[in-house]
């Protein structure tokens, strides 16, 4: 289970040579419960790792084949690094990893339970101050004590917004002084190089209501028939540029 190990640092060389599949889905419910879903798309970073690797090392790595689910309670119980509050929050989500190196195929699946609008909040403020990210979270399947966000971590880029949801309301601002913070990662100046030479971070979210969106402000959204489902697709590495593009405010 050391995959991660290998994969994070070979995830930066990879954003210099294709584009990644991101896609972000919130499904709420009447009673305020529902789910946050993450799914990854890893494949086309096949032929980069066997290359950046060789196939016979990968193999002895274990990273030929997988097809596991890892339950984040048995995680987050031995974490040292996360409260008993966020311990709560995080227990009930697993992680689904499939690898087939001769098929091409590599995706990770994470989904993360809520059981309020409180704690859907909750959840976002986790996912954009590292702790779902595969370095702090994960870090123990990888041989890493875990830290800050890493190249594998694209977290990064939402961690400079601030999401608020309510009944009713869904917002995402931008928080200047986060990303002020970000504008002095030196990992900027390599996203900003990468997306230079044609990188993409394909991107999209989609929010599931239990009624009519009365009104969404993005230019970018696009409504269901039934107007229950917004979604909004970008490349995320535009947020580099212009953050202020990928804020919203949904009323329902």
């Amino acid at each position: 289970m050391k995959i991660l190990k290998f994969i994070l640092p070979a995830a930066l060389a990879f954003c210099f040579s294709g584009c990644l599949d991101i896609n972000e889905n919130v499904d709420i419910r009447k009673d305020g419960s529902g789910q946050l879903t993450m799914d990854v798309d890893l494949s086309q970073m096949v032929d980069m790792l066997q290359t950046y690797m060789g196939k016979d090392e990968l193999a002895k790595k274990g990273m030929q084949k997988m097809d596991t689910t890892i339950l984040l309670s048995s995680i987050v119980d031995t974490s040292s690094g996360l409260s008993e509050d966020k311990k709560a929050i995080l227990r009930p989500g697993r992680v689904h990893i499939k690898l087939d190196m001769d098929a091409k195929v590599f995706t990770v699946h994470s989904m993360f339970p809520f059981t309020s609008l409180e704690n859907l909040q909750k959840l976002y403020a986790l996912k954009n101050d590292g702790s779902l990210g595969n370095a702090k979270l994960l870090g123990s399947l990888g041989g890493d004590a875990g830290g800050g966000p890493s190249p594998g971590d694209f977290d990064q880029f939402n961690s400079i917004f601030d999401f608020t949801c309510k009944d009713g309301l869904l917002s995402k601002k931008l928080n200047k002084e986060k990303f002020d913070a970000l504008k002095n990662d030196p990992q900027l100046a390599q996203m900003k190089q990468a997306s230079q030479m044609g990188m993409e971070i394909n991107y999209t979210t989609s929010l599931s209501l239990t009624r009519p969106v009365k009104k969404v402000e993005n230019p970018l959204a696009k409504l269901s028939d039934d107007k229950k489902t917004v979604t909004i697709k970008f490349n995320l590495i535009d947020v580099l540029e212009h953050p202020e593009q990928f804020e919203y405010t949904i009323s329902y």
